[in-house]
């Protein structure tokens, strides 16, 4: 009889583990499971690994003082370089099996979320991601601020989801905090990019007035050059972009700051800036403070030390491993304080409870740190603009505060060559009312 494969051996050994006694409270491992070394991953470990130490290193002061030595186990989530789902499970397995980490980071790729967060349920530990601090968490703050951009312009009846189920990793990673979209408009409007450009534009033109685009920059260049071959940049829509991490605002070799219309082929293209003066953005809030200054240069100078990557032209995914750092400070300050008040580093509902009433900011780098009943950060973002129609330079005009719920409008949206676009045009949507003949 064939031997049972090694992954069935390790999950009937996960499943068997015998309810142990905890460990000394002396002594804390955090288990790490993300991509090793292709940086192309914006949690991979030579972002991760520096940025943990620098949160240790953060805290060296209090750990001491509370005579807690904190670990770092890390397992890899990749095979030849490419997240892998069967490795990030076989390999949080063997952690397990060998260290038995009492809180659990990152754990691989996106599409490994739901059986990941189903391990960490079992095993009873915290589950810590760059914005997620439990298996159970909801993903609500996005949509949050969605919800108050709709609202303000009266968008919410005719608003659309695109995006590519055979997008990188990297862009699907962040797809989760999109789903409650659906709960905005009572209708799941989700459309496949991968079913082709012209496909999507024919089904928003159908149904939508404002679609929310999430792919890669050069994908959404291409679908503006359609929506403007098909005349919908005139007013009648409005493509919103979620660049979460302000890739298409960055500069390359070929693309300035700000100017995210500026292509390999044309990086001065008066057509596609036009095209993108009906485009706002949204990104997650990059912090601009001293601190963070600080806390990039120090990630980027170890990962070239330690793992001999060059980090400097990639700092928008720098920000994933920044709230990596500050969420293992809110986790380890709230098991300081379980530990004071004799409670055990596996009591899980116990230490989720003090995070929840927890907030750090003295020591952590992307400002206030703070977490909501469903544990989840509450996340700031930025809305951009075409500030200058002539340039085409993009700046903020609006800033949503995850840690009170409100958006702070900082300026116009200079809607050109139209005022605000409505929700309803009437020969869009109502191409039986009797003005359309004498208006389209």
């Amino acid at each position: 009889m064939a031997s049972p494969p090694p992954l069935l051996l390790l999950l009937q050994a996960a499943f068997l583990l015998p309810s142990a006694a905890p460990a000394a409270p002396s002594e804390v491992t955090v288990g790490v499971v993300v991509p090793g070394r292709n940086v192309s991953y914006a949690w991979a470990w030579p972002r991760v690994a520096p940025a943990l130490e620098l949160a240790l290193e953060a805290l060296e002061p209090e750990l001491r003082n509370a005579s807690l030595a904190v670990h770092i186990a890390f397992a890899p989530a990749d095979k030849d370089g490419t997240c892998s789902q069967e490795s990030a499970l076989e390999n949080s397995l063997k952690l397990k099996l060998s260290r038995d980490p009492d809180v659990l980071l990152g754990l691989g790729c996106d599409h490994t979320g739901d059986p990941a967060r189903a391990w960490a349920r079992r095993w009873r530990l915290p589950l810590l991601s760059a914005s997620e601090f439990a298996w159970e968490a909801e993903y609500l703050p996005l949509p949050a601020f969605l919800e108050q951009l709709n609202g303000r312009f009266n968008w919410t009846p005719r608003f659309v989801f695109a995006s590519s189920r055979q997008a990188p990793d990297f862009q699907r990673f962040f797809l989760w905090w999109l789903r409650p979209l659906a709960r905005l408009s009572g209708k799941e409007y989700f459309f496949d990019l991968g079913n082709g450009l012209d496909e999507a534009l024919r089904s928003i033109r159908a149904r939508a007035r404002v679609a929310y685009i999430h792919g890669s920059p050069e994908m959404f260049q291409q679908m503006m050059r359609l929506a403007q071959a098909q005349n919908m940049t005139n007013g009648d829509y409005v493509f919103i972009y979620l660049d979460l991490l302000g890739e298409s605002l960055e500069a390359v070799g070929y693309r300035e700051t700000g100017k995210p219309w500026q292509s390999k082929e044309s990086p001065d293209s008066g057509g596609l800036r036009e095209a993108f003066q009906k485009v706002l953005i949204i990104t997650f809030h990059q912090p601009q403070t001293p601190k963070y200054q600080r806390f990039q240069s120090e990630l980027i100078l170890r990962a070239q030390r330690d793992f001999g990557v060059s980090l400097n032209d990639s700092r928008h995914k720098n920000l994933v491993a920044s709230y990596f750092h500050d969420g293992l400070l809110l986790y380890i300050r709230a098991l300081m304080e379980t530990l004071h008040e004799g409670g055990s580093k596996r009591n899980t509902s116990l230490i989720l409870e003090k995070m929840r009433s927890l907030k750090i900011h003295e020591i952590s780098v992307t400002g206030m740190v703070s977490i909501t009943e469903s544990n989840r950060r509450k996340t700031d973002f930025y809305l951009w603009s075409m500030a200058d129609v002539e340039s085409g330079q993009y700046q903020v005009v609006a800033h949503y505060s995850g840690s009170v719920g409100q958006t702070e409008w900082l300026g116009p949206i200079p809607w050109k060559p139209a005022p605000t676009p409505p929700a309803n045009r009437i020969c869009v949507f109502f191409r039986d009312n009797p003005s359309c003949y004498k208006v389209c």
